[in-house]
């Protein structure tokens, strides 16, 4: 009993420093709260801009040549706004702004100068593409005509109906796919400033051969350390969590082009909960047993960065399409990138959840044995 009440002691002391810290203090609760939510928020609704913005940001186009009577009729149906000039003319307008883009014809081909470094430039091909098609169509139509043939007969032999059966869309998919990246990186680095300052930065200020004086084994100290680190990493993931999917959630109700995100049911919010508790545990450990191996605060910085660059590993995998299986469910990180990302779309397979959190368990439980030998040893302590 003794021993708990010292570390409980030893508990509210790493985490009072912590909250002195204000480095620390800023990676776990400055940033999850606003600039991510910012930074999302900002990408969604310049996308949702683009996407409705209106047509007289693109449809300025010019024309290297005479348009005919069809055409013409195509460009009046698309509110093209058309501009008639040579090449050249047309090139220098294009480079001073002064319109979208412009089309040339040469020997029946048709060429379309645009730009992605215009905001709109996309928006610019897409129309002129849809001129062009039309335009195509509607001599097709003609010279059919002509051999007293029906068009529409000709061209609609088969009809084609497209129904979207998602329950959200791309962008929305896209974006839940990200939370995850950005919350278990900022996990990772709160996990890392506490575990720098709780090893290398009390090597440095003398203040650890200070506490060993204290009638505690190894495991006692490290424990109140480890735990310390993981109740400030944990609070960082829910702190980043809550801002995050809160503003989502709010944007899915007010932009057209991001919509379908549904509240978390109570029970999967108890998922998403000890998902970041074990997550906040492994990466404690994995930054305590990094940092007690440096011999000062710098080289401790430098050799635990990697971490959070790992969690970025699983957000690629997540953008090629790739789904939780029986064995990725078995990999850190990568499990629980993408579990979590399951859980947010509440598609949740609770038997790659168990194996999960079990995986990870395992890796805590050898990671803190790893821990606290090093901490039996004089030489790592006070090398």
């Amino acid at each position: 009993m003794k021993n708990k009440g010292m570390m409980f002691e030893i508990i509210k002391k790493e985490i009072r420093d912590v909250i002195r810290d204000k480095k620390t203090l800023v990676m776990m609760i400055v940033i999850p709260l606003l600039l991510y939510p910012l930074m999302f928020g900002f990408i969604l609704t310049f996308q949702d801009s683009m996407m409705n913005a209106d047509e007289s940001n693109y449809n300025k186009i010019g024309f290297a040549f005479e348009p005919d009577s069809a055409m013409n009729t195509v460009i009046e149906e698309l509110e093209i706004d058309k501009v008639r000039g040579t090449e050249d003319e047309l090139k220098e307008k294009f480079k001073n702004d002064e319109i979208d883009g412009y089309i040339t014809l040469k020997d029946r081909e048709f060429t379309i100068y645009y730009t992605e470094q215009d905001n709109y430039g996309m928006a610019t091909l897409q129309m002129a593409n849809e001129l062009i098609n039309g335009y195509k169509q509607a001599i097709q139509s003609q010279m059919l005509t002509s051999e007293g043939l029906i068009p529409d007969e000709i061209f609609n032999v088969y009809t084609v109906k497209e129904e979207d059966v998602s329950e959200t869309d791309s962008m929305t998919q896209y974006m839940i796919g990200m939370v995850p990246t950005f919350i278990l990186m900022t996990t990772a680095l709160t996990a890392t400033f506490a575990a720098i300052d709780m090893t290398a930065g009390e090597k440095e200020r003398g203040t650890l051969e200070t506490l060993l004086t204290f009638p505690l084994k190894p495991g006692d100290i490290i424990g109140g350390k480890f735990l310390a680190t993981t109740i400030c990493t944990v609070i960082s993931a829910v702190v980043g969590f809550v801002s995050m999917y809160g503003v989502l959630y709010y944007l899915s109700g007010t932009l057209e082009s991001f919509k379908g995100m549904q509240l978390l049911s109570f029970g999967s919010i108890c998922l998403v909960l000890l998902l970041f508790v074990i997550f906040a545990m492994l990466m404690s450990a994995l930054a305590i047993v990094i940092a007690s191996r440096a011999k000062s605060f710098k080289e401790a910085q430098n050799s635990t960065q990697p971490l959070a660059f790992i969690t970025m590993i699983p957000m690629f995998l997540s953008m090629m399409g790739t789904k939780l299986d029986m064995t990725l469910s078995m990999i850190p990180f990568v499990n629980v990138n993408l579990l979590l990302s399951d859980i947010i779309s509440n598609a949740v397979n609770m038997q790659y959840f168990t194996i999960t959190i079990i995986s990870n368990l395992v890796f805590i439980v050898v990671i803190m044995k790893a821990v606290i030998k090093l901490f039996k040893s004089d030489k790592i302590l006070f090398s």
